[in-house]
């Protein structure tokens, strides 16, 4: 089917969110990682017009943001579909928030960590820009985002009784989608810690971490 390359970097959330699902599909690819301020190889495969992970280079084609290469890769490779029929617009609901609302707390809690034990000025003064809030004012609000990451998972986790998947029976995009603020968050064990008690949510975390 050709080479696959995955532009990204390796604790990029939103490029975990892809590498689950070409896990799930049993397709190799070729991890290439970037550099947060040097945005050459990005502009370079793009054709100037991209310089945020994930991209995808697939035979000559290119795509990037990671739910339009989820889309691209399910219509490349059908075998062992995430997305079911008739639910492509509810995968991109749970998707976009997924990204925007669950992300969001779980950023706050976990990227002062990060970049303090970095250690790298320009790369810390490059992350606050980017994301618009200093380290200290995500500290100011931890316990307010604990309390929404709390919610959310309280949420996921009634969704997820009895089922081994989001939306029952196999993996699917809504899968992928959801496990990777969790992936970032496991990055900080002591804000991870806050929702060990929800079991159903842990199984499937687990689920989808260890997938073959």
């Amino acid at each position: 089917m050709g080479d696959i390359n995955l532009y990204q970097y390796p604790i990029s959330p939103f490029t975990e969110k892809v590498r689950r699902v070409l896990v799930h599909k049993g397709l190799r690819w070729n991890p290439i990682d970037c550099h947060y301020e040097d945005k050459t190889n990005l502009l370079q495969v793009t054709g100037g017009k991209w310089t945020r992970v994930p991209v995808m280079e697939w035979n000559g084609e290119v795509v990037w943001n990671s739910a339009d290469i989820i889309k691209w890769i399910d219509r490349r490779a059908p075998e062992r579909r995430v997305i079911p029929d008739g639910m492509l617009g509810l995968c991109e609901i749970i998707d976009h928030w997924a990204d925007n609302t669950l992300f969001t707390p779980i950023l706050f809690l976990v990227i002062p960590d990060l970049l303090d034990a970095a250690g790298d000025a320009k790369l810390k003064a490059n992350r606050e820009k980017l994301i618009g809030m200093t380290t200290a004012k995500m500290r100011e609000n931890a316990a307010a985002s604990r309390e929404q990451l709390v919610a959310h998972a309280r949420m996921i986790d009634t969704q997820l009784q009895g089922k081994d998947f989001f939306l029952g029976g196999g993996f699917t995009m809504a899968d992928a989608s959801l496990y990777h603020p969790f992936f970032f968050l496991a990055l900080n064990p002591g804000n991870f810690a806050a929702v060990h008690e929800f079991r159903n949510l842990m199984r499937w975390y687990e689920r989808v971490r260890d997938l073959k």
